[in-house]
C-alpha cells in the first residue's frame, strides 16, 4: 500500500466535516471563505471531500499554468503539517499559506520537512522553488 494517495490535508476540516466528530488531524487555519462554504455543507448534512481548493494558494498566471517554475523569496515558514500516510508534509508560508512538499520521493520529503522545520524553529527566511502542481521541490534556508 506504498503506492496510496495520502487522503489528508492540512486544514483539520476534512476530519471533522466527514466524520462529524470534534477531532481534527491537523491544523485549524481555514482561509473564510474556505471555512463559510464548509460550515454551509455541514449545516446542510452533506459531506465534503476534496476541498483542497479552498486552500489559500497565488492565482494562476499563464507562465505557470504552462508548467514554468517560480521562486518565492524571503519567506517565512509559520507552520509545519504532517501525518503517518507516505509523504504527506505540508508547510505553512507567511503571506502565502499551506504547501504541499514534493512527495516524489522519500528522502526528498525527509530532506523538505527537516530544513521547513529548521527554518520554522529558527525563524529563517526561506528561498523555494514551486512547480505548477503547487508544490515546493526546491529550498534554502538562511
Amino acid at each position: 500500500m506504498a503506492d496510496s494517495k495520502p487522503q489528508m490535508e492540512p486544514g483539520g476540516f476534512q476530519a471533522s466535516v466527514i466524520g462529524g466528530g470534534a477531532e481534527t488531524n491537523g491544523p485549524s487555519q481555514l482561509p473564510p471563505a474556505g471555512l463559510q462554504q464548509v460550515e454551509i455543507a455541514a449545516s446542510q448534512g452533506m459531506s465534503v471531500k476534496g476541498i483542497s481548493d479552498m486552500a489559500p494558494s497565488l492565482p494562476l498566471t499563464s507562465a505557470i499554468a504552462a508548467g514554468v517554475s517560480a521562486w518565492q523569496n524571503s519567506k517565512k515558514i509559520n507552520a509545519l503539517w504532517s501525518m503517518n500516510q507516505n509523504r504527506n508534509s505540508w508547510v505553512g508560508v507567511e503571506g502565502v499559506g499551506w504547501k504541499k512538499l514534493v512527495n516524489n520521493s522519500d528522502s526528498a520529503i525527509v530532506a523538505l520537512t527537516m530544513l521547513a522545520s529548521h527554518a520554522r524553529a529558527k525563524g529563517s527566511s526561506v528561498n523555494y522553488r514551486e512547480e505548477s502542481d503547487g508544490m515546493i521541490y526546491e529550498m534554502y534556508v538562511w
